[in-house]
């Protein structure tokens, strides 16, 4: 299902806020901080979220790669991860998809940690 909106729920911006923290990659951090959401797309397995980052934003290198956090929520067993995906250099989607099981269409309690 498509759900539209010009910003970021909490959880997306935890998501986002947790990768430019831990990226060397100030274009990368700077695109992550400007973005806005072109399109959310529930799947009930998870989300894409298509990213718009502001025009005067810096190109991201091509060897940059967005290190990104284990998800744990409560109503997952096995949580979630998420993939930060780039094209030419800008942000494109961040997709969240649960290890097993459906994903709320909301969520609002979640702890973000490293990958094991």
């Amino acid at each position: 299902r498509e759900m539209s909106s010009a910003s970021l729920n909490l959880f997306e911006r935890a998501i986002l806020d947790w990768v430019a923290e831990r990226t060397s990659d100030t274009a990368l951090s700077t695109q992550l901080q400007s973005a806005t959401v072109k399109r959310r797309d529930y799947t009930r397995t998870g989300f894409f979220v298509y990213l718009i980052a502001e025009d005067q934003c810096e190109n991201v290198g091509s060897t940059v790669r967005p290190q990104c956090p284990h998800i744990t929520i409560s109503e997952l067993m096995d949580g979630a991860g998420c993939n930060l995906f780039l094209r030419n250099g800008r942000l494109h989607y961040l997709e969240i998809y649960a290890r097993g099981g459906f994903i709320p269409e909301t969520v609002d309690v979640f702890k973000l940690e490293e990958e094991q």
